[in-house]
C-alpha cells in the first residue's frame, strides 16, 4: 500500500484520527466524503508507470480529479457537487496546461491538444494560423475583440473550426483582463461552439481521404470538448461554479492512443493496427467513459497531451514525469 505523509484534510480539520489509505481514508469512505491529501505519496505502487504528468499545484477542489457522475450520489440532494470557491488557482492552471502551449506545439509541427498541423484546409481561411503568426499579439485585448467580431454562422465549417480554436487560445490568456466582459466572452464561446457542433452534423466535408475525414472529425470533437473545458475553467474561477460539467462528461472522442499523434496516413493506419485507411473508422467514447476506464496504472497515451489532460481532469494524477508541455 502507498505510504502517505500525513492525515487527509477532512480528518485534519475535524481533529480526528486518520486511517490513511488510497483512494480514501476509512473515515471519508464511511461518510462518502471527498478525500484529499495535502502532500504527495512517499512512493508509488509498482503498477503505476508514471507516464501521466501531474501539474505542480494543490489539487484540492473540483477541477482536477473530479467526476460529477461519481460524486452526485455522495452528496445530499440539496447540495450541488459542481459548486466550488471562486478565485481558485486550479482554473488558471487548467488554462496553462490545456491552451497556452498549443501555439508553440503547432509551430514546432507537433499535434497539439485540439489542433493538428496536418489537417488540410485548402480554400479556407485558417484563423488559428493567422493568430499564432501574430506572436505576442496573441495576448492582446484588441486581438480577442477582433476575433469576437467574426460572423461565425456565415463561415464554412473548416473556417469555423479554426476560428473557434483561435478564440479559445486567445481567450485563455486574456479572460482575467479587466477590460474583458466575462459574460460576453462566455456567450461568444458557447455560441461559436454550438454553431460548430450544428455545422458538423449537417455540413461534413465530402471527398476526403479516410485519414483526413478522421482528422477533421476528431479536430471538431476535441475542439468542442476543450471549448466547454474553457467555459468550465472560467466559470469556476469567476463565479465558483463549474458550468456544463454533466454535458462535458457526455462529449465523445476517439480515445485510441497514437492515432492523433500520427503525421501521415501510413502512421495513422499503423497506430490503429489496421490494414487500410477504410478499416480504421471511429471508435468514440464519452469523456466519462474514458475516465472511468482508466485503472490508475499509468496509461500510455503515446504523447497525446489531450488524453493526458482529460485523464488528469477526471481522475487526478500523482506523479509528473514528462508529458504536458508548459506554456509561456
Amino acid at each position: 500500500m502507498t505510504t502517505l505523509r500525513k492525515a487527509c484534510r477532512n480528518c485534519t480539520v475535524s481533529k480526528r484520527k486518520c486511517v490513511v489509505q488510497l483512494p480514501k481514508c476509512t473515515r471519508c469512505a464511511q461518510r462518502g466524503l471527498e478525500c484529499m491529501y495535502d502532500l504527495e505519496p512517499l512512493n508509488v505502487g509498482s503498477g503505476q508507470s508514471g507516464r501521466i504528468p501531474r501539474p505542480e499545484y494543490d489539487s484540492s477542489v473540483c477541477i482536477p480529479g473530479y467526476c460529477v457522475m461519481r460524486s452526485v450520489s455522495r452528496h445530499p440532494s440539496h447540495i450541488d457537487p459542481a459548486v466550488c470557491r471562486p478565485g481558485k488557482k486550479e482554473g488558471l492552471e487548467l488554462l496553462r496546461l490545456g491552451y497556452h502551449g498549443v501555439p508553440d506545439m503547432v509551430n514546432a509541427g507537433q499535434p497539439a491538444h485540439f489542433v493538428h498541423p496536418k489537417l488540410r484546409l485548402q480554400g479556407n481561411r485558417n484563423h488559428f494560423a493567422e493568430l499564432i503568426e501574430m506572436g505576442k499579439d496573441i495576448r492582446s485585448y484588441e486581438t480577442l475583440t477582433q476575433l469576437m467580431r467574426i460572423e461565425i454562422k456565415q463561415l464554412p465549417i473548416k473556417e469555423c473550426l479554426t476560428a473557434l480554436q483561435a478564440l479559445l487560445v486567445c481567450a485563455s490568456f486574456l479572460f482575467t483582463n479587466k477590460q474583458m466582459n466575462t459574460e460576453v466572452l462566455l456567450d461568444v464561446i458557447l455560441d461559436w461552439t454550438r454553431t460548430l457542433l450544428a455545422s458538423a452534423q449537417t455540413k461534413i466535408p465530402r471527398d476526403q481521404s479516410p485519414w483526413q475525414a478522421w482528422l477533421f472529425g476528431e479536430s471538431v470533437r476535441r475542439t468542442i470538448i476543450m471549448s466547454y473545458g474553457l467555459v468550465m475553467a472560467l466559470t469556476s474561477f469567476k463565479y465558483g461554479y463549474c458550468a456544463n460539467w454533466l454535458f462535458l462528461e457526455s462529449l465523445p472522442f476517439d480515445a485510441r492512443a497514437g492515432l492523433w499523434m500520427a503525421k501521415s496516413p501510413q502512421a495513422w493506419i499503423s497506430a490503429a493496427q489496421a490494414k487500410f485507411g477504410e478499416d480504421v473508422g471511429e471508435r468514440l467514447v464519452s469523456f466519462h467513459e474514458f475516465g472511468e476506464s482508466l485503472d490508475g496504472s499509468g496509461s500510455d497515451f503515446h504523447g497525446d497531451t489531450f488524453l493526458t489532460l482529460l485523464a488528469y481532469i477526471h481522475n487526478g494524477i500523482y506523479r509528473e514525469q514528462g508529458g504536458i508541455p508548459r506554456g509561456n
